[in-house]
């Protein structure tokens, strides 16, 4: 199992990580989309990133952090948008935010009387919530693979000295009993 991303390529299979930056800016946004699903449009609702900045985000570290972080908080910005349009009596009906160079933001907005919220907006903002709970919890995941995967590589080697084989055998005996424990997959592992 392999995931891809900015920071490098994870593979649970070998507990590698490597560091790759995307060769491409479509690739970069492809890793963005994946990321942050503010990316992915709703009907009234849309978060962009102009090629202009997606070029210089991947060539300068110090905006890629910037970006990231903006993209993180994008959400938040149409929600409290959204929010304080309701507590003027109005209702937001769409909203565009759109990332540009020289770390510009662009945002545009639809309000209407009312004093609501728009349904569409509202479900796009709980779907970008549940994208972000899911991927927490695909990462917890590989964190709990990777660890599993540590441990079962610890248990093939232990290191034992001693003054002859008896007491090697009596010391392999003693450090068996004390490290074996119980394997949530449905076995026993000595660990060393």
């Amino acid at each position: 199992m392999k995931i891809a991303g900015i920071g490098g390529t994870y593979s649970a299979a070998g507990a590698e990580q490597t560091r790759k930056k995307p060769g491409t800016v479509k690739e970069y946004s492809n890793y963005l989309t994946q990321k942050f699903p503010c990316l992915t449009p709703g009907p009234n609702s849309a978060v962009s990133v102009t090629s202009g900045l997606l070029k210089k985000a991947m060539a300068d570290e110090k905006t890629g952090a910037w970006l990231e972080r903006e993209l993180a908080k994008a959400p938040d910005y149409i929600k409290a948008a959204q929010e304080s349009a309701k507590a003027h009596g109005a209702t937001l009906k769409s909203v565009t935010i759109e990332f540009g160079e020289e770390y510009s933001t662009m945002c545009t907005l639809t309000v209407t009387d009312g004093g609501g919220t728009e349904p569409e907006i509202d479900k796009w903002l709980e779907r970008v919530k549940e994208k972000k709970a899911e991927q927490k919890k695909a990462e917890k995941r590989l964190e709990k693979e990777q660890k599993a995967l540590e441990v079962q590589e610890s248990m093939h080697s232990m290191e034992i000295h001693g003054k002859d084989l008896k007491d090697l055998t009596k010391k392999f005996s003693e450090k068996l009993s004390e490290q074996t424990q119980f394997n949530p997959y449905g076995n026993f592992d000595a660990r060393a």
